[in-house]
């Protein structure tokens, strides 16, 4: 049985925004920030950056010479070193911070958890536009990337967001929510990076971190005064940020969970981890390998190209869920989506025209499916008060596994130059996708995926309870782990 009463539009829009304008600023960015350390690059090295511009479609290697395909693969290989730099001084911050958030998140409400990576990609897009003004050396880059990774990175928005829609949704929800927000991920990378390449080539690289800074603000705002609180302060303790305590309920969830679930909660743990590698890993790699000849993509075409892959994924996971999830268990709508992705970096690793390049994120069309899915599948095995610190956890194994397959790709990438085979880290990187498919098969007690639990969440203008329908047992406002009728936190979606 459910009552409702009227739904405002700051309960239906919640973390939406906040990740929206995140997510926008955040992959818009990265071809920005690539392009723009490639031009440097160039710049330094003498290679004519800008020569394919005026070039058909017949592959600009036609043009180069000896000396410059040499020049060529020198810049190629020290703007994938400094790609690499970047991910490691954001990432290797962010995994010991988010081990403490997702506890911390737990006692003091998701909020700050939200709020704290968005200022720090404040303050990552203000580092990038004091050296591009300046023109200080490319290495400053580095220090607004630590800044970032100090305030959780990456990492810790998508903890936050993940926790926070576990608090609010119903558990046969989380999958189709989950994808949702995957899908707003999606569009905001995929606006962000369908102009990026419009303002590299109309205004260059200074004004469109402007907007990018524009967009972090933004997101800080909404968080701060718009966005409800989804979880009640613990009454009992009022945890450090710092606490061991916090680090160590990380991992509590898996060290007491047992038989099966335990089981359940690695496999699908490493699994999503390894995805994050063929997924997250190869967004940098895939840049390089459309500006390297023959295709030599101009930066409106990475833009294109980039919002292309990410709108076909976002919106192609969220359909999958949806129609899949109707007449399929959740396992194997996250196989389809393996497969799905591993052919489409296959495929990508093959193309050598424009056309097969845009062709690829079709055949991928199911790839966003399999994330989210995993995700939602590991949190219903865990009670409701251990969302945070299971999302911790998994979000510090997701950001260890994009660090370690980045580092890889990116160490890989230029000697494959060496034997004129750019798409190999393609392929490895869809090889590394058999690992989670294998996994899938080593579940045990798909049961647990089904579970039904009750949600209760009230506001002020609003209330809905959902009964479990295994117990079949009416709502008591006096049952125990009931929040108070003047409780802040929003309702079940």
């Amino acid at each position: 049985m459910s009552t409702t009463r009227r739904l405002s539009w700051r309960m239906m829009l919640t973390v939406e925004p906040v990740m929206f304008f995140y997510a926008f600023g955040f992959f818009m960015s990265m071809p920005i920030a690539q392009q723009y350390v490639y031009k440097r690059l160039s710049e330094a090295r003498g290679f004519p950056y800008h020569f394919q511009q005026d070039d058909g479609d017949t592959g600009c290697g036609l043009k180069l010479n000896d000396t410059m395909k040499k020049l060529e693969k020198e810049v190629q290989t020290y703007a994938s070193y400094v790609q690499l730099g970047i991910v490691m001084f954001s990432a290797l911050p962010s995994i010991i911070i988010t081990l403490f958030m997702g506890g911390w998140s737990d006692k003091v409400g998701r909020r700050p958890t939200l709020i704290v990576p968005v200022l720090g990609g404040v303050l990552d897009t203000a580092g990038v536009l004091i050296v591009m003004i300046f023109e200080l050396p490319i290495y400053c880059l580095f220090v607004g990337a630590f800044l970032h990774g100090l305030c959780g990175y990456y990492t810790t928005i998508i903890l936050a967001c993940m926790s926070y829609i576990a608090d609010t949704t119903d558990q046969t929800q989380i999958a189709l929510r989950l994808s949702i927000i995957e899908l707003i991920i999606f569009l905001g990378g995929m606006v962000a990076q369908l102009s990026s390449g419009l303002w590299i080539e109309k205004l260059g690289f200074t004004p469109p971190f402007w907007f990018i800074l524009g967009c972090h603000v933004t997101s800080l705002l909404y968080a701060v005064f718009i966005v409800p609180e989804s979880r009640l302060e613990s009454t009992v303790e009022r945890g450090k940020l710092f606490s061991l305590d916090n680090f160590k309920s990380s991992w509590r969830v898996y060290r007491e969970a047992s038989g099966f679930r335990k089981r359940n909660l690695v496999i699908l743990t490493a699994s999503v981890g390894i995805t994050d590698i063929a997924v997250m890993s190869t967004s940098s790699v895939m840049n390089l390998y459309t500006l390297h000849s023959p295709l030599c993509f101009t930066p409106e075409y990475v833009g294109y190209f980039s919002a292309f892959r990410q709108f076909m994924h976002g919106a192609g996971g969220v359909t999958a869920i949806k129609a899949f999830g109707m007449c399929l268990a959740d396992v194997n709508v996250a196989r389809i989506a393996l497969l799905s992705y591993l052919g489409f970096l296959v495929m990508l690793g093959f193309s050598e025209t424009l056309l097969l390049v845009f062709l690829s994120p079709i055949v991928g069309i199911f790839g966003g499916a399999g994330p989210p899915v995993i995700r939602a599948m590991m949190s219903k095995i865990v009670s409701s008060d251990d969302q945070g610190s299971l999302f911790s956890a998994v979000s510090s194994v997701e950001m260890l596994c994009t660090l370690v397959g980045t580092a890889m790709l990116n160490s890989l990438y230029p000697k494959s130059l060496k034997f004129n085979a750019p798409g190999f880290v393609l392929f490895l990187a869809g090889i590394f996708l058999l690992l989670p498919f294998a996994f899938t098969f080593c579940l045990k007690d798909h049961s647990m995926f089904k579970k039904k639990g009750l949600m209760v969440n009230k506001a002020s203008e609003y209330e809905r309870i959902t009964d479990n329908e295994e117990e079949k047992e009416p709502y008591s406002p006096s049952s125990s782990g009931d929040v108070s009728e003047d409780s802040p936190i929003i309702p079940a979606c």
